[in-house]
C-alpha cells in the first residue's frame, strides 16, 4: 500500500483528505439539522446539504478504492478533486469576505480555509504520484 503512494508521506495526505472527507460527508449527509444548526443555516437548505454530502461520501467512496486498488492511472479524479476544492474554497472566500450573502453569526472561515487546505494537498498529490496517476 505504501509503494502505491510513493511512501509514507503521501499515503499520510491521503489519509487525511479522506478522513476529512469522513467527516464532512458524514455531517452532511447523515447528521444534517446538527450540521445546519451549528452554522445557524435555515433547515429548508437540507436538502444541498445532502447534495454536498452525498458527493463527498462519493468520493470517499473512490478514495477507499484508490487506497486499496492503487494509485495507477487514477490522475482524473485527483485532478478532479483539486479543481472542486479549488473553486470551493475560492466561492467560500468570496461569499464570506466579499459578498456576505446569507452569512449568519454562525458562518465561519472554516469554508475556505478547510477547502483551501484539501485543494493544496491534492495539489501535493497530484504532483508527487504524477509518475503513478499519470499512466
Amino acid at each position: 500500500m505504501v509503494e502505491n503512494f510513493n511512501g509514507i508521506f503521501y499515503l499520510i495526505i491521503f489519509l487525511i483528505i479522506l478522513l476529512m472527507n469522513v467527516f464532512y460527508g458524514f455531517n452532511c449527509l447523515f447528521r444534517t439539522q446538527k450540521f445546519l444548526e451549528k452554522y445557524e443555516v435555515d433547515i429548508s437548505a437540507a436538502f444541498f446539504s445532502r447534495f454536498v454530502g452525498a458527493m463527498i461520501v462519493a468520493a470517499v467512496l473512490m478514495q477507499l478504492y484508490i487506497l486499496f486498488r492503487g494509485t495507477e492511472a487514477t490522475w482524473a479524479f485527483f485532478n478532479f478533486m483539486f479543481i472542486m476544492m479549488t473553486l470551493i474554497a475560492g466561492a467560500s472566500f468570496y461569499g464570506f469576505e466579499i459578498d456576505k450573502l446569507g452569512l449568519t453569526k454562525g458562518s465561519t472561515r472554516e469554508g475556505y480555509i478547510s477547502t483551501g487546505a484539501l485543494a493544496i494537498l491534492w495539489a501535493i498529490l497530484c504532483f508527487g504520484l504524477a509518475d503513478k496517476i499519470y499512466i
